[in-house]
């Protein structure tokens, strides 16, 4: 039962997070329902096997503590809002701000630091990531060739979108993103940016990593690539050691200087796309600094592209820093709980959160599926390394 709940809930997350269906203009995926009974199942395990105690690791006890303020003022908040912000807004900021942290953090303690889980987890989670890449490159020249989207109802797109992925921001003039079977190149590229780092540790296959990045620029996205290009020096800086490392880094280099200018004139553009002063019609989020109070409007109407002028037109300058604590916590504490205590552990995952918080700059899709299931699970997963020396795969 433990196997086959942690094989569903990692394919329906991470493969096919957009399966499912529509209540009125809510999606229930199956991802999210299948986190939740597994939620549940592990709520009552743990509790049977702890004696009626949950055993909860030191490290993500204080990222708990630390995500509390901003989860409590932001609850309250939500109550002063109740009449102004639709149900949908409400629903996914409890349950991805809220909710999916505590799951990850407190009811998943059990089963994150078990080698059970490892076994079952990581090779279900490299054979889904290659799925998604090789899939959405697929996807994107079969697109180019038919001018078809190919989807699969209740599988690869939500049953009540079929038909519909061309009007979710998707189209760069007549060529459209790459968005495999997250139905959106922007929430595909920071979904996997999250991870990459993860999927590079675990995975041994230059190809695979090779397609996964191609899969990367495919999405179109700016934000996706400056994100790629920040892990890129990320690698370079921390995984340079050996000829393999640098073939990655110098291949990388090579493929991006030739294929950037022929991209970009693929796509009827040139270089002031990369660099586009209005910040793709991002500009006026910048408002907020105009009228900057202690504790912002106090009428939540949800998270706009920009988290970070979002957070601070809502919730203001206090609420700001209680959601910076918020999102920062994990890779704080993990370097000065872990990495200080135990600098034997080489893991670098940690930095797929770091990578998202650059992402917020510009896009972070918080409230959409899959990202902040992808976030905080790597946040409690990171402290599963702590105990015992990580020895990552080759490059």
């Amino acid at each position: 039962m433990y196997k086959f709940l942690v094989l569903l809930v990692s394919i329906f997350l991470v493969a096919f997070p957009k399966g499912g269906i529509k209540m009125g203009e809510t999606p229930i995926t199956f991802g999210y329902v299948l986190l939740l009974v597994y939620a549940l199942f592990s709520f009552f395990y743990s509790l049977a096997e702890g004696g009626g105690k949950f055993y909860l690791k030191e490290g993500r006890q204080y990222v708990l503590l630390c995500c509390l303020p901003f989860q409590l003022y932001s609850i309250f908040i939500l109550l002063l809002s109740v009449n102004t912000v639709s149900f949908g807004y409400t629903l996914s900021f409890i349950l991805s701000l809220i909710i999916i942290p505590f799951i990850f953090l407190f009811i998943f303690n059990r089963f994150l630091d078990g080698d059970r889980f490892q076994e079952v987890f990581i090779p279900v989670f490299k054979n889904c990531i290659r799925f998604v890449s090789i899939f959405g490159v697929i996807l994107f020249f079969y697109k180019i060739v038919t001018g078809k989207d190919f989807e699969i109802p209740f599988l690869t797109v939500n049953s009540d979108d079929v038909g519909t992925i061309g009007t979710k921001y998707n189209m760069r003039g007549s060529i459209s993103k790459l968005v495999s079977t997250y139905n959106n190149g922007n929430i595909y590229g920071i979904s996997l940016l999250i991870l990459l780092p993860l999927y590079f540790e675990r995975e041994k296959y230059f190809l695979f990593k090779s397609v996964l990045i191609l899969s990367l620029i495919l999405t179109l996205s700016r934000t996706v690539w400056a994100g790629l290009v920040l892990y890129l020096l990320i690698y370079f800086f921390t995984k340079i050691n050996n000829l393999k490392g640098w073939i990655i880094i110098i291949s990388s280099l090579l493929f991006i200087a030739i294929a950037g200018p022929l991209l970009l004139n693929f796509m009827h553009v040139d270089i002031d796309f990369v660099f586009d002063k209005k910040l793709g019609g991002r500009l006026s989020s910048f408002d907020v600094f105009n009228n900057l109070t202690l504790f912002g409007s106090l009428v939540y109407s949800g998270i706009s592209e920009i988290v970070y002028t979002s957070i601070l037109g809502t919730f203001g300058i206090f609420g700001f820093i209680l959601f910076m604590l918020y999102l920062f916590s994990p890779v704080v504490i993990y370097y000065f709980k872990v990495k200080q205590i135990n600098p034997v552990n080489k893991s670098t995952a940690f930095w797929g959160l770091a990578i998202y918080w650059f992402l917020c700059l510009s896009d972070g899709a918080m409230l959409l599926i899959p990202v902040m299931a992808f976030y905080w699970f790597l946040a409690a997963y990171i402290f599963s390394l702590e105990q015992k020396e990580y020895q990552p795969d080759s490059a």
